[in-house]
């Protein structure tokens, strides 16, 4: 008999369908009673009356998660920008 690992499935369901968001920027964040919270702001570009072009910031999303999901997050975006970094012909800058 071999000792494997048992391996647990959860179910990811969407059922409000929620959307995509995109942002420029992270223009909050903090901590209170090991809850995280990230606020993140997109640029609308909005034209004003002098024919300039405005990068105004609008509130995109508002994260709020425990410690946990915190760790997860900062893995999984350390891991992400490692690999997006990476020179695509192995030579460094």
């Amino acid at each position: 008999m071999t000792d494997k690992p048992t391996v647990t499935t959860i179910e990811i369901r969407d059922p409000h369908r929620v959307p995509v968001t995109f942002c420029n920027q992270v223009v909050g964040s903090g901590h209170l009673n090991n809850v995280v919270n990230i606020t993140l702001a997109v640029a609308q570009f909005t034209p004003s009356t002098d024919n300039t072009i405005n990068p105004d910031l609008v509130i995109a999303a508002r994260l709020r998660m425990d410690l946990f999901a915190a760790r997860q997050l900062h893995e999984a975006l350390g891991a992400i920008i490692e690999q997006a970094l990476k020179p695509a012909n192995g030579t460094t800058h």
